[in-house]
Protein backbone atom coordinates (compact mmCIF):
# COMPACT_ATOMS: atom_id res chain seq x y z
CA UNK A 1 0.00 0.00 0.00
CA UNK A 2 1.41 3.44 -0.68
CA UNK A 3 0.27 7.04 -0.98
CA UNK A 4 -1.80 8.09 -3.93
CA UNK A 5 -3.01 11.82 -4.48
CA UNK A 6 -6.43 12.01 -5.58
CA UNK A 7 -8.53 14.74 -7.34
CA UNK A 8 -11.22 15.52 -8.93
CA UNK A 9 -9.81 16.35 -12.55
CA UNK A 10 -8.76 12.55 -12.37
CA UNK A 11 -11.70 11.46 -11.05
CA UNK A 12 -10.09 10.08 -7.72
CA UNK A 13 -11.34 12.36 -5.42
CA UNK A 14 -15.26 10.96 -6.67
CA UNK A 15 -13.83 7.53 -5.90
CA UNK A 16 -13.25 8.32 -3.21
CA UNK A 17 -16.39 9.72 -1.76
CA UNK A 18 -18.06 6.81 -3.73
CA UNK A 19 -16.65 4.09 -1.47
CA UNK A 20 -16.65 6.12 1.77
CA UNK A 21 -20.41 7.06 1.01
CA UNK A 22 -20.72 3.18 0.44
CA UNK A 23 -19.24 2.24 3.36
CA UNK A 24 -21.04 4.89 5.39
CA UNK A 25 -24.48 3.10 3.89
CA UNK A 26 -23.13 -0.40 5.49
CA UNK A 27 -23.56 1.15 9.24
CA UNK A 28 -26.49 3.39 8.51
CA UNK A 29 -24.77 6.41 8.59
CA UNK A 30 -24.82 9.67 6.07
CA UNK A 31 -21.14 10.82 4.52
CA UNK A 32 -22.38 14.48 5.06
CA UNK A 33 -22.06 14.00 8.41
CA UNK A 34 -18.61 12.05 8.56
CA UNK A 35 -15.20 13.72 9.58
CA UNK A 36 -17.04 16.70 9.23
CA UNK A 37 -13.67 18.43 10.35
CA UNK A 38 -11.59 16.91 8.17
CA UNK A 39 -13.42 15.85 5.06
CA UNK A 40 -14.45 19.70 4.03
CA UNK A 41 -10.97 20.49 4.32
CA UNK A 42 -9.63 17.31 1.89
CA UNK A 43 -12.62 18.20 -0.51
CA UNK A 44 -11.57 21.76 -0.75
CA UNK A 45 -7.61 21.02 -1.55
CA UNK A 46 -9.13 17.71 -3.85
CA UNK A 47 -11.50 19.55 -6.22
CA UNK A 48 -9.92 23.50 -6.14
CA UNK A 49 -7.22 24.43 -8.41
CA UNK A 50 -4.09 21.89 -8.04
CA UNK A 51 -1.16 23.27 -6.25
CA UNK A 52 2.44 21.43 -6.83
CA UNK A 53 2.92 21.93 -2.77
CA UNK A 54 0.07 20.94 -1.18
CA UNK A 55 -2.62 17.53 -2.36
CA UNK A 56 -4.85 14.76 -0.30
CA UNK A 57 -3.48 11.51 -0.82
CA UNK A 58 -5.50 8.46 0.00
CA UNK A 59 -3.91 5.07 1.33
CA UNK A 60 -6.08 2.23 -0.46
CA UNK A 61 -5.98 -1.35 -0.61
CA UNK A 62 -7.57 -2.57 -3.92
CA UNK A 63 -10.42 -0.39 -4.72
CA UNK A 64 -10.87 0.41 -0.64
CA UNK A 65 -9.69 3.52 0.37
CA UNK A 66 -8.32 3.45 3.87
CA UNK A 67 -7.15 6.71 4.86
CA UNK A 68 -6.74 9.95 3.57
CA UNK A 69 -4.66 13.14 4.67
CA UNK A 70 -3.60 16.36 3.70
CA UNK A 71 -0.01 16.72 2.23
CA UNK A 72 2.05 19.65 1.68
CA UNK A 73 5.48 20.98 1.62
CA UNK A 74 6.57 24.22 2.86
CA UNK A 75 9.68 26.35 4.26
CA UNK A 76 9.01 26.84 8.02
CA UNK A 77 11.11 28.68 10.59
CA UNK A 78 13.27 27.00 12.60
CA UNK A 79 14.20 24.30 10.20
CA UNK A 80 16.73 24.24 6.83
CA UNK A 81 15.09 23.00 3.92
CA UNK A 82 11.10 22.07 3.15
CA UNK A 83 8.80 20.44 5.76
CA UNK A 84 6.52 17.85 4.95
CA UNK A 85 3.35 18.14 7.34
CA UNK A 86 1.03 15.34 6.89
CA UNK A 87 -2.52 16.87 8.94
CA UNK A 88 -6.29 15.60 8.53
CA UNK A 89 -5.60 11.71 8.38
CA UNK A 90 -8.85 10.49 8.94
CA UNK A 91 -9.90 6.78 8.48
CA UNK A 92 -12.80 5.21 5.80
CA UNK A 93 -15.97 4.93 7.70
CA UNK A 94 -15.31 1.09 7.85
CA UNK A 95 -12.17 1.25 10.46
CA UNK A 96 -14.52 4.19 12.19
CA UNK A 97 -17.82 2.74 12.29
CA UNK A 98 -16.94 -1.48 12.45
CA UNK A 99 -16.21 -3.09 15.20
CA UNK A 100 -14.77 -6.49 13.42
CA UNK A 101 -11.75 -4.27 12.29
CA UNK A 102 -8.37 -5.96 14.30
CA UNK A 103 -6.18 -3.49 16.02
CA UNK A 104 -3.38 -4.99 14.07
CA UNK A 105 -4.81 -3.25 10.61
CA UNK A 106 -5.78 0.23 12.35
CA UNK A 107 -1.63 0.25 13.07
CA UNK A 108 -0.94 -0.95 9.75
CA UNK A 109 -2.72 1.90 7.96
CA UNK A 110 -0.94 4.61 10.09
CA UNK A 111 2.31 2.79 9.18
CA UNK A 112 1.77 3.32 5.63
CA UNK A 113 0.70 6.46 6.11
CA UNK A 114 4.02 7.20 7.80
CA UNK A 115 6.02 5.11 5.11
CA UNK A 116 4.01 6.68 2.09
CA UNK A 117 4.92 9.98 3.59
CA UNK A 118 8.46 9.87 3.74
CA UNK A 119 8.31 8.18 0.40
CA UNK A 120 6.77 11.48 -0.86
CA UNK A 121 9.56 13.60 0.95
CA UNK A 122 12.06 11.35 -0.89
CA UNK A 123 9.99 12.19 -4.16
CA UNK A 124 6.87 13.64 -5.55
CA UNK A 125 7.24 16.76 -2.44
CA UNK A 126 10.79 17.19 -1.80
CA UNK A 127 11.38 18.05 1.98
CA UNK A 128 14.11 17.48 4.76
CA UNK A 129 11.73 17.09 7.25
CA UNK A 130 8.07 15.36 7.54
CA UNK A 131 5.53 16.37 10.71
CA UNK A 132 2.38 14.14 11.20
CA UNK A 133 -0.42 15.42 13.32
CA UNK A 134 -2.20 12.69 15.54
CA UNK A 135 -5.08 13.03 15.98
CA UNK A 136 -5.95 10.86 19.39
CA UNK A 137 -3.91 9.42 22.89
CA UNK A 138 -4.37 6.72 21.29
CA UNK A 139 -2.52 7.61 17.64
CA UNK A 140 -0.11 9.15 20.45
CA UNK A 141 0.94 6.09 21.90
CA UNK A 142 1.56 3.96 19.00
CA UNK A 143 3.54 6.59 17.62
CA UNK A 144 5.85 7.04 20.97
CA UNK A 145 6.35 3.35 19.65
CA UNK A 146 7.12 4.34 16.07
CA UNK A 147 9.64 6.86 17.36
CA UNK A 148 11.20 4.40 19.71
CA UNK A 149 11.84 1.55 17.03
CA UNK A 150 13.25 4.57 14.49
CA UNK A 151 15.54 6.06 16.95
CA UNK A 152 19.34 5.43 15.94
CA UNK A 153 17.94 4.45 12.05
CA UNK A 154 21.05 5.80 10.05
CA UNK A 155 17.96 7.16 7.62
CA UNK A 156 16.54 9.67 10.08
CA UNK A 157 18.86 12.34 11.61
CA UNK A 158 16.41 13.09 13.84
CA UNK A 159 13.23 11.63 15.20
CA UNK A 160 10.91 12.57 17.90
CA UNK A 161 7.55 13.13 19.00
CA UNK A 162 6.32 16.83 20.52
CA UNK A 163 3.18 17.09 21.76
CA UNK A 164 0.25 15.85 18.92
CA UNK A 165 3.11 15.87 16.54
CA UNK A 166 5.69 13.51 14.78
CA UNK A 167 9.05 14.50 13.75
CA UNK A 168 11.45 13.34 11.45
CA UNK A 169 14.48 14.75 9.53
CA UNK A 170 15.77 12.75 6.85
CA UNK A 171 19.66 12.04 6.14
Amino acid sequence: MKLERVTAVNGSWQELMTDWEAQCAEYSENLSDYAIASLPVLAELATGAQLKNAGVYVLKDGANHLAACQANVAFLPGYTGQVLRIRHITLSPSYDFSDDIPLENYANVLVSIFTGSVELALGEMPAEHAKFHLRSPAEREFADRFVQALEGNSSFENVCLKGSWVYLSIT
